[in-house]
């Protein structure tokens, strides 16, 4: 089965698991755990061997990983955050270079035409 994203037409394939990110293995060697981590065929399979908990276990269970879903999703957020600034300052940075560029152009024209009257030389 598949669904289209809201970003755009791609589309995501719902039957399989998400591929783990570097991310997602940086987590996982400091004993760390995420969605991606989780749903990894061999520990789905893992899950529906489980017994059945009771139902305050789960809701334990569930607390624990909303929180940790939370804590995930302010990596995401904070990670949004710098690329926007850092895109911010690379466009920055790209209009100075552009302008710098223009800038030298026009010196090296001027430049060069007055070295050209020296010599009296045409330019062309």
């Amino acid at each position: 089965m598949r669904r289209a994203t809201r970003s755009s037409t791609k589309t995501i394939a719902l039957d399989k698991p998400i591929e783990p990110s570097p991310v997602d293995r940086k987590i996982r060697q400091a004993n760390g755990r995420t969605v991606a981590l989780e749903a990894t065929p061999e520990l789905l399979e893992a899950a529906k061997k489980e017994p059945i908990p009771d139902l305050p276990q789960r809701i334990d269970e569930l607390i624990r990983e909303n929180g940790r879903l939370r804590l995930e999703i302010r990596y995401y957020q904070q990670m949004q955050e710098a690329i926007e600034a850092l895109l911010t300052d690379m466009k920055f940075a790209i209009q100075i270079m552009e302008n710098s560029i223009l800038k030298f152009n026009t010196t090296q024209e001027v430049a060069e035409e007055d070295w050209c009257r020296t010599l009296g030389v045409d330019r062309k």
